[in-house]
């Protein structure tokens, strides 16, 4: 019994493991310390608590639009994983990192973006796939972990630009563009879980244009890396 749990969490775990590894060592131009990046992830992790809590105050309020099918898919998962996963994760990152000394690099908050991501869709993981078995490892490893990740490189390319914006002395511009690396962000992943629950077919086209999109984003962002200064 015991081994089977420790095989399950593992299974779990190593995915967005191994996706922080690979972001880890795309960060040429001066990595970021390890002991900031753990307490990102952990923040990542904790933010659990709030999303859970905020997300069953809302399954409160949706459930009154059970009778319009398509209101409630909408509501459930669209506005619901979008907008509140990815703005609890978006404050737990702003608060943590726009004022941190190491932030002096375009790529650094792709990076912590998609630690914080990473760090919820790990706590994410091992709890469906305790529950549901290792065949939920897989399709997650394949589909729901790489989806966090891409949510995190959006942000985070959002907020590098906005610390660019504020570090030039432009307030106003950056306050707009960390804002629209939130929206950019729970527009992807709400469209991702609408998408996935009630329109399967069109739910893979569109994983495979966003799996493309983010990993040249992520790429060019990587090679671009450049001081904020």
């Amino acid at each position: 019994m015991l081994q089977s749990v420790v095989f399950l969490i593992s299974a779990a775990l190593a995915p967005p493991v191994a996706l922080l590894l690979l972001v880890y060592h795309m960060d040429r131009l001066e990595k970021e310390p390890p002991r900031l990046l753990f307490g990102l992830f952990l923040r990542g992790a904790a933010a659990m608590v709030p999303i859970l809590v905020l997300e069953v105050l809302a399954d409160q309020f949706i459930d009154f639009f059970s009778w319009n099918y398509y209101a409630y898919l909408f509501l459930a998962y669209f506005v619901v994983p979008g907008f509140i996963e990815e703005g609890v994760k978006y404050r737990v990152l702003l608060r943590r990192i726009w004022k941190e000394p190491n932030f002096n690099c375009y790529f650094d908050a792709v990076v912590y973006a998609v630690f914080v991501s990473l760090g919820f869709a790990a706590v994410e993981n091992v709890m469906y796939v305790l529950t549901s078995g290792f065949e939920t490892a897989v399709a997650r490893a394949v589909f729901a972990i790489p989806g966090h990740m891409m949510f995190g490189v959006v942000m985070g390319v959002g907020i590098a630009q906005a610390k660019w914006s504020q570090h030039s002395a432009q307030p106003q511009a950056a306050k707009q563009l960390r804002r629209r690396a939130f929206l950019a962000a729970a527009v992807l992943h709400g469209l991702y879980d609408f998408l996935l629950v009630g329109f399967g077919a069109f739910f893979y086209l569109y994983f495979i244009f966003l799996l493309v999109w983010v990993l040249r984003l992520l790429r060019r962002s990587a090679k671009e890396d450049r001081p904020i200064e």
